[in-house]
């Protein structure tokens, strides 16, 4: 069984560099209890959603940043690289 050692970057971040959207330190805490292949699915399911956002009528034209699920996709994606590189 994998386990996912406890790097609380969601409150080491915000030390070292100004977050300034409050909401990706939050998006941080939710996912980095998460193993790899945890992160990996909630990834694949961040995708799915966000390419049915696209798809949607009206908002291919729509900037990324307006996706509901945009700050966990950078959440997720640095937490998988984090893990993948740092760990």
């Amino acid at each position: 069984m994998l386990v996912a050692s406890y790097d609380p970057i969601s409150k080491k971040l915000p030390r070292q560099a100004p977050i300034t959207e409050p909401r990706l330190a939050e998006a941080l805490e939710r996912y980095e209890a998460l193993t790899v292949p945890e992160l990996e699915d909630a990834f694949t399911r961040n995708d799915a959603e966000f390419k049915a956002w696209v798809q949607a009528p009206g908002n291919s034209e729509r900037p990324i940043g307006e996706f509901p699920g945009y700050v966990d996709r950078i959440a997720i994606d640095s937490l998988i690289e984090r893990r993948t590189w740092m760990e």
